[in-house]
């Protein structure tokens, strides 16, 4: 079995709440706690209206599928990588929420991994199946905000 983004944001957002539950976390305050849910809605509409723009333009949302349509529109005009923000973003939300420092790792993790093993990879992709269109959008968005 392949493990894609999903399934490295499952597990450690489990690892993040493995460590709130039998870790020392303090009282969060509602201010925070209401910050915390905006980052992970945020999180759920760069990714999810992101995979809608892959759907409707027919082209795949897998990392490392054929590409047949080059999305530039929506969150794509500020961010390369909309899904992968918004994964960030979540888990950001989630760090807020459970209020143990020591989760702060697991969204380091997260973002080594996306940047690693996709980011720069799909980025070669791109380059390869788009060429000069995709050089041009490289020069004009930036990887992540």
């Amino acid at each position: 079995m392949k493990f894609y983004p999903p399934h490295y944001l499952l597990v450690l957002s489990l690892c993040m709440l493995l460590t709130w539950y039998f870790g020392e976390s303090l009282p969060q305050n509602l201010p925070l706690i209401i910050f915390g849910l905006g980052l992970i809605g945020l999180g759920f509409l760069l990714a999810f209206n992101s995979i809608a723009r892959f759907i409707r333009a027919k082209t795949g949302v897998v990392p490392f599928s054929e590409s047949t349509t080059l999305i530039t529109d929506g969150f794509y005009k500020y961010t390369r990588n909309p899904m992968y923000v918004g994964m960030n973003s979540f888990l950001l939300g989630l760090l807020i929420i459970l209020n143990n420092p020591i989760n702060f790792t697991f969204l380091v993790i997260f973002f080594f991994i996306v940047r690693n093993l996709f980011v720069i990879k799909e980025e070669v992709q791109m380059e390869e199946t788009f060429g000069e269109d995709y050089l041009t959008y490289k020069g004009k968005v930036r990887r992540w905000l």
